[in-house]
């Protein structure tokens, strides 16, 4: 990657944002001049890259005619008009957020199972990451579906506060201090207390029962893994951690699965690991070992008693750095070698 590219970031005072500048430094990304871009340029946001501050600009006014590369890291209403007027002016974008497009013509990429879709990033000149908790999942059931022919997902995901953005993340840490200390705390992210809390949906719910993010992992895994038959039952909790998803899963194959034939097929994956250790205490956890970890932690496979074509699993894995930010710079690092 010897060639430079002008680059902007858009939502750069976000989380994923400050996880995509490290992320760029430590891959040593070919970034040339770099535009930082927000919707209140006068913030006191201390946005750096590779040590260096940068000025922050209005993603409003900005002339994206100036960049070649785009990514958005706030999945904020007006941001995202930003990144299709920076599409409409030549810049390849790479969404990182993770969130529904509803465009057919933007391709859904997690470069571990369908990396030839990113063929596809001039038909609107924006890539876009799938849920996040797809980018975790996916590589895991290509897997394990090569082995054993996955027919049915049956899912449990555990939602960080994070997900939310800075508000949401705020939420948390104001209520957990207001709570410790008898104060009130009004919440703007959240509609009900999050701090020392579960909540049983992470939105509103449709006629079917499922949320809308529900729905949308359902669509998605099939779509990806190429198997339009997979059927996907989801179900979304938010819980008081503020990084690194959870997930719980039963997956059903048309042939019996075998633990130790799985744990080989997922460790073959490049950045994932697999706990097999039954003792309580080397259980992966989202806050110690997913956090800020690159790596995807599975663990608890195993096949149900009685149930010979079935397998169960415990994932965790970094929401912002890997799920999001590494997913979409995976993204762009691909279009850069391959088609730019």
């Amino acid at each position: 990657m010897s060639k430079r590219f002008e680059i902007a970031i858009i939502g750069a005072d976000s989380p994923i944002a400050e996880a995509l500048f490290e992320l760029m430094a430590e891959r040593k990304f070919p970034a040339g001049e770099t535009s930082a871009l927000v919707l209140d340029p006068q913030s006191e946001a201390d946005v750096r890259f590779a040590g260096a501050p940068l000025l922050l600009e209005d993603a409003r006014t900005f002339d994206f005619t100036q960049v070649q590369l785009a990514f958005l890291a706030d999945d904020d209403a007006e941001l995202s008009a930003q990144a299709e007027r920076a599409a409409d002016a030549g810049a390849v974008v790479i969404d990182a957020t993770g969130q529904a497009w509803r465009d057919s013509a933007i391709p859904l990429v997690v470069p571990e199972v369908n990396a030839r879709a990113l063929a596809r990033f001039n038909e609107r000149g924006i890539v876009a990451s799938p849920d996040r908790l797809n980018v975790a999942l996916a590589p895991v059931l290509a897997a394990l579906h090569a082995g054993f022919g996955l027919e049915h997902v049956s899912l449990t995901g555990l939602l960080p506060a994070s997900d939310g953005g800075r508000t949401a993340l705020e939420d948390l840490a104001r209520e957990t201090t207001a709570l410790l200390n008898a104060r009130f705390y009004e919440r703007r992210y959240f509609a009900r207390q999050i701090a020392f809390n579960v909540l049983g949906q992470d939105g509103d719910a449709g006629v079917d029962g499922s949320t809308e993010r529900e729905r949308r992992i359902a669509e998605e895994l099939p779509m990806l893994l190429g198997l339009p038959q997979l059927t996907v039952r989801a179900t979304l909790l938010q819980v008081p951690v503020f990084y690194g998803y959870a997930a719980s899963a039963e997956l059903r194959f048309a042939r019996p699965p075998d633990a130790a034939a799985a744990q080989a097929l997922i460790e073959a994956l490049s950045g994932f690991t697999v706990e097999a250790s039954r003792v309580a205490e080397d259980g992966a956890t989202p806050v110690t070992d997913a956090a800020l970890n690159p790596e995807i932690r599975v663990g608890r496979l195993r096949v149900p008693r009685g149930e010979a074509h079935a397998l169960q699993l415990w994932l965790v894995a970094d929401n912002v750095r890997r799920c999001s930010a590494l997913n979409a710079l995976a993204n762009a690092e691909i279009v850069i070698r391959d088609y730019l």
